[in-house]
This record gives structure tokens, sequence and C-alpha cells, in this order.
């Protein structure tokens, strides 16, 4: 169907998709898509839905797809399109000084078509050197001319054979980025290319290879799903995946939705031989690898093994600990005092415990003595900026760090692991809520590490694990070669805390919780109810106290009327309602507003993962102009633009596992048995320990009680302790035979 493009209702800059309005003297069209809008021109108007949508009025455009019935009528679903650029002189200069191709300007548009007449579109697509006759293009700019002429023809066929599967417009520039010319022939005859590229799963590659008729015992389908399978326990928390389980996995993944299998066991087996020979996975004892996930295990276990070998000067600190505790005018248990001489008898050392059990206290009175005895130079840090903030209002350190901030990472991306390599300059390290680090972030850490220095690691060992695979914490904590001390006696409030009582309670399989008004259960049965009734409670709670102090934390994030989803966008419509006076800005699916409170999901300059903050204004501007300000704590201000957002959401509501490291005076959790899933003892335990004064649970008991008696938070596949053992046996070893060779020399006394 011919027409023209008149506007654009609806555009998602993520992934391509737009909704546009078009203009037609085509008949065809049915009357229920017709617009109602009588035109001057006498033209049909009708809505298109699509990808990547050409939206210049100068050009007619050949539309091909199907009407298709959707909830606001008959639309027409774009598969492909085709520009007819007029071929008059006008139409011509309307095309190339539309802005679609970059270097061309009206002036310049007018000048070109005034040289070569009707016959330069035909210049532009085979002789695009002659535009050097043309005064004002100079061969650099003739490059950028081409360049964009050529990957603007380009983007449109890849975006167009792409759109049916999902792929955003941004996955498509980088598979034009990595194959170039030749990405049209990879999509059509070798598309399992494609899973070699970060963020291609396997399922969509293997629906475009379908499409492409593709061999579907091609060797690069199976490692592919190979690669997926690990990929994804990968995602889970594991390090390795047995081979037999792996190829059984991979096995059912490629032959899922077919009636005869069409991969075997043992091409599976094969391939999974081949790609450990090609070193693009690694075994060990029978246990699959990523690379980068063995490397991060085997280098921690040594570094540690490394640091623990290292001479410990022991000190009597019995003066230091009782002047600390007079100059604090705090008072120690004995469990508490042992803690802190601990962390002068060792090297390294672990204090782990739950709320109200005086990790905190410990904490500063071993700072406290340590700068009494040696006054060095002393590294607090953190996961998170909110967890290293806190920490710095406890201990009244100042300069507490995120661990990011303090190794010299500034975003996510694996590059600034790889590259990063500064020591840390510190006599002593303390690491806080460290049972939300992750395999990639340890090995990083303790090979910035030096020897002699001292280090403590502090937390809660029952919280959930790290969201990034392993199970450090844990691991080094079971592994016995670390001192650890378990603080378990609860202190705060003096012992009345129902939040620290119930927490105990929950990490001994019991269901007889206290209840109170710090500590509330609302029952209800569905989804809808439990959202509606957060809602009362949240807005109750906000005018008791601030915004920032109330915090919903939901195990899910986009399933039901409770998820973080849902209720983010219902939470936001109450406190911040949109009313002339204030602005906001769209980007694809969602809307950001003036006032908001936002999170950022990712490490990025100076804003952490986890940091939560205000929008404090809105700029609309033209294109891709717009940003947004947003105030995170400490006044620190951040502008953001357009495609920057992809790492800023709503915050009035959470996930669980996002609000580790923090803490609220009031946390209201939805408890529902379609929670099922979710459902474990580590992960209700986190949740209502984010609470300093209040938690209101909603929603059924039974899902409570399921929480509780679901343990099995040690389920990762991650063998650092073991490795820990080994390796510091190892090295006695080495160190025993050492000695042996070279004994003493004892001194001769003379007379």
């Amino acid at each position: 169907m011919r027409c023209t493009y008149d506007k654009t209702i609806f555009a998602d800059s993520d992934t391509g998709f737009c909704v546009a309005v078009f203009a037609t003297q085509d008949n065809t069209v049915p009357a229920a898509a017709r617009s109602t809008y009588q035109s001057k021109d006498g033209h049909i108007r009708f809505t298109a839905t699509g990808y990547r949508l050409p939206v210049s009025k100068t050009v007619d455009v050949e539309l091909d797809g199907r009407w298709e019935n959707t909830k606001r009528g008959l639309q027409f679903a774009v598969d492909s399109f085709l520009e007819i650029v007029p071929k008059t002189k006008e139409g011509i200069i309307g095309y190339l000084s539309s802005g679609l191709i970059n270097g061309i300007g009206e002036k310049t548009a007018k000048t070109i078509v005034g040289k070569f007449g009707l016959n330069t579109m035909e210049v532009l697509d085979e002789h695009p050197e002659k535009l050097l006759e043309i005064k004002g293009i100079s061969p650099k700019k003739l490059e950028k001319i081409t360049a964009s002429y050529t990957q603007s023809k380009a983007m449109r066929e890849i975006v167009t054979f792409l759109s049916p599967f999902g792929v955003s417009v941004k996955k498509a520039a980088k598979i034009q980025k990595e194959f170039g010319a030749q990405t049209m022939d990879v999509l059509k005859n070798r598309p399992f290319e494609l899973c070699a590229i970060s963020g291609f799963g396997f399922t969509t590659v293997d629906n475009i290879a379908r499409k492409a008729s593709c061999e579907l015992n091609d060797p690069l389908r199976i490692r592919g799903a190979i690669q997926y399978v690990l990929d994804e326990v990968t995602m889970e928390g594991h390090l390795f995946l047995h081979k037999t389980d792996l190829c059984d996995k991979a096995h059912i993944l490629l032959n899922k939705g077919f009636v005869k299998e069409v991969v075997t066991l043992r091409e599976v087996q094969t391939e999974l031989y081949h790609l450990v020979v090609a070193t693009r996975l690694l075994s060990e004892n029978g246990n699959v690898y990523k690379p980068k996930s063995l490397m991060a295990e085997a280098d921690t276990a040594k570094r540690i093994a490394e640091l623990l070998m290292a001479t410990s000067k022991s000190v009597d600190i019995s003066n230091e600990l009782a002047e600390a505790q007079q100059s604090l005018k705090l008072i120690l248990s004995t469990k508490q005092a042992d803690a802190v001489k601990m962390c002068f008898a060792h090297n390294m050392a672990i204090i782990t415990g739950g709320p109200g059990t005086g990790k905190t206290t410990v904490l500063k009175i071993v700072l406290e003595v340590y700068n009494k005895l040696f006054k060095g130079k002393i590294l607090l840090t953190a996961p998170t900026g909110r967890a290293s903030r806190r920490m710095s209002e406890s201990t009244g350190y100042p300069d507490a760090r995120t661990l990011h901030s303090a190794l010299g990472l500034v975003t996510d991306e694996d590059d600034d692991f790889l590259n990063s390599s500064d020591a840390v300059e510190a006599d002593f390290v303390v690491v806080d809520e460290f049972s939300m680090v992750d395999m990639r972030l340890a090995a990083e850490l303790f090979r910035r590490i030096q020897n002699g220095t001292k280090i403590l690691l502090v937390g809660d060992a029952d919280q959930l694990p790290s969201v990034g695979a392993g199970n450090v914490f844990r691991e080094l904590i079971n592994c016995g070669k670390i001192p650890v001390t378990f603080l378990d006696v609860v202190f705060r409030q003096s012992g009345t805390s129902r939040i620290a009582l119930n927490a105990q309670s929950i990490n001994k399989n019991s269901t007889k919780l206290l209840y109170g008004p710090d500590f509330e259960f609302i029952s209800c049965e569905t989804a809808d109810d439990a959202a509606a009734l957060i809602q009362q409670q949240y807005l109750k709670e906000i005018a008791q106290a601030s915004v920032n102090n109330v915090q919903i934390l939901s195990p899910f994030r986009s399933r039901g009327e409770a998820s973080v989803k849902s209720l983010n966008e219902t939470i936001r419509e109450l406190v911040n309602p949109l009313v002339p006076a204030i602005s906001e800005f769209k980007v694809g699916a969602r809307t950001f507003r003036m006032n908001d409170r936002v999170l950022q999901t990712k490490n990025k300059g100076e804003i952490s993962n986890g940091d939560v903050g205000f929008v404090k204004e809105v700029y609309i501007g033209e294109d891709n102009d717009s940003s947004l300000t947003i105030e995170f704590s400490d006044s620190r201000i951040v502008e953001y633009g357009k495609e920057d957002l992809d790492i800023v959401e709503l915050s009035y509501a959470m996930t669980i596992h996002k609000s580790q490291g923090s803490e609220y005076d009031t946390v209201i959790i939805p408890m529902l048995t379609s929670f099922y899933i979710m459902l474990r003892r580590n992960l209700i335990y986190t949740a209502i320990t984010r609470a300093k004064k209040k938690v209101i649970l909603v929603g059924q008991k039974q899902a409570l009680y399921m929480a509780i008696h679901r343990n099995d938070i040690d389920k990762r596949n991650t063998l650092l302790g073991e490795r820990i053992t080994r390796c510091h046996a190892k090295l006695l070893q080495e160190q025993a035979k050492k000695q042996a060779a070279d004994p003493p020399k004892q001194m001769k006394l003379s007379c």
C-alpha cells in the first residue's frame, strides 16, 4: 500500500517500535481502520504499527503487512516497507534534506539536485564520488554522507528482518557493527553466529534460524544451546554445571517443540567436547565453567590462602579495648569483646550476625582500637552506595566508599574488571554487607589487596546471597580457615524489638512470630486486595514519616498487581499525580515525572547501583534533546539524557534483592502464595531485616509459612571453600619443605 507519513502517536527509542498515522489514496483501507478526521487533501488516514517506520513527509512509502484488531481498533501491522523517492526535483531535495542523511542540509541538497537533476539518486547509489564536484563537499564530508546513506538503507533492512523477533534497534545496531556488510548474509544463512554477541539469547537466535530454514542439528545451533544453558544457570547464581546436567538441559532445549528428536544427546556431547578443546568453556573434574568464572574462583582461593599465610603480629589489646569502650561509652558482651580480639589476632577475620546483635558496635570499637595502636590507613567499603553511606553514619567515619569506587571500577561492565589493576592502598580494609559480594567482585577485591593488609569482613550470612554468581560469604565462613565470630544475642531496643526477635525465629524455622505495633500482618486472599491494602498502608505510613523512610518490598518485579512494576505505577499516581504545574517525560512505555522517587539500577559515574533520588527537573526539547535532572543524597545532582534512562526506574516499590544493604524505618511486604517460586527463608528474612522500626506484611500467612520452611539457600554450584582449603594446605606443605631444607641458623655463644 503506497502512502505518506502524517504523524507519530508513539515511539520507543529502545526497541524502535512505533505507532504512526499514514495517509493514502488507496480505497482498500477497511472502513473500520479509517480515521474520522476529515482532511482537506481528501486522503484516507489510518494507524500503522511497526519498527523504525519512516517519519519523513518528503517521500512516499510502500507498506507491506496485515490488518490487525487491537484495543485501539483496526490497525495496520507493518512487516516491511520501501521508501519511494519522488521522481521530481522537489521530491529529491525534500528527501535529501529530511535529516535521514547526515551531512546534507537543504542548501546542499538544492546544489546537488541542481547538478545531477533526476539522476541524483542513481549517483548516490552507484557513483557517490561524483558528489566531490559539489562545492563544499570534501572527501571527508563525502565519506560521512555515503556512510550515513548506506547505513540508513542497511539498518532499515536489518530492523525490518529482525522486528518480528522482538530484537531492539539497539541490538540490531550491535549486529551491524559486528558483521558490517555481511549482516544480512549472516541473518539469512548463518544466524547462529549471533550467539557470539553478548545479549543474544539462544531462543531468539533459534527463532531467526528456523525462519531461515537452517539445519536443526547445525553444530553452531548446538553450541549456542550449550552456551545459553550455562549463561542461564550463571544468572541463577551458579559458577558451573556438571557436564551430564549441562548436556541433558541443552538436549531438552534443542528438541523443545518437536515431535521427533532433531538433535541427539551424542551430538550435544560432541559439541561440548569441541567447545572445551577450543577453551570456549573449561572443564574441571566434569564441572563445566565459563572461563572467567573458573578464573575468578581459582584465583580468589589462591589469593585468600596467600593472605592467610602472611605472618600476623600478636598484639595485646586489653588496655586499648577498655579505653575504647570508655571513650565511646559502649559496653561489649563477652562474645563481642572476643570478636574485637579476634580481629587483632589474625590478618583476616569475619563477623556475622543478624539485626540487633551488635555488629556495628563491634566495628566502632575495632576502629577505635586500631587507631590507638597503629594509626594506619583505613579503607571502609561496602557493595552499594546506600550501604557505604550507612556505614559512614553508623561508625562516624565519613570516607566509606563503594567497592566499585575503591577498586576504580566505574560501571558493571566486564571490561572494567579486566583492565583495572591498581593495588588497594590501605593497611586495614573493612567490607560491610559482604553477603552481597559476588564471585567476580570478590576476585577483584582480593586480587588488589596487598600482603600484610588486615582484612575484616562483616555481614549477615542468613541474608540472600549475592545477585551475581557465587556464594562467597558463606563459602569463606564454611571453609574453616578464616576466624569467624557469630553474634547471636539481640541487643537492639534492650532486646524487645519484635523485628530482630522474629528474624531469629525465622532462621530457626519457627512460625511462632510475635505480632504488635512494630510487626503487623494484614490478611487478604488475592493480589488485587493485597495491592489495594498496600496502597492504603503506604499512604498512612508516609503521612507519619517521609517517602524516603517507607519502602515497599516485593518478591516479584513484574508479575501481578502486587509486583514492583504495578505498585510503582499505582503508588506514583497517589503520591505524585500529574497536575498542570508538573512536567513529565515519556521514554517508550515508561513515564518520569517531576518529584518522582527513582532508583539507579547500575553503577555509572558517581551514582551507584541502588542509589535513590528524586526528579528535580524535566526538560523537554526537540528530538533526543530532552533530559531529566535527578538529585541523590549528599546533594549529588546528575542530568540524564533519553539514552541514559534505561538504568533508572521508579522506586516507591523495589525488589527485595535490590533492597540489600539498605535500611528503612518501615517496610511493607506483599506475601502471597502466588509468589511461590520466590518464597524462601532468606528472602523473607532479608525483607524484614531492612526495617528499623516497623514491618507490615500483607497477604496470606500460608505464604509466610511456606517461605520460612523453605531453606535451600546454599544450593549454588561453587567450590570456593574447597579451593581455599586445598590452596592453604599446599602453601603450608611448601612452607614446611622450605623450612626443612633451610633450617634457621643457630647463634654461636661465646664465653
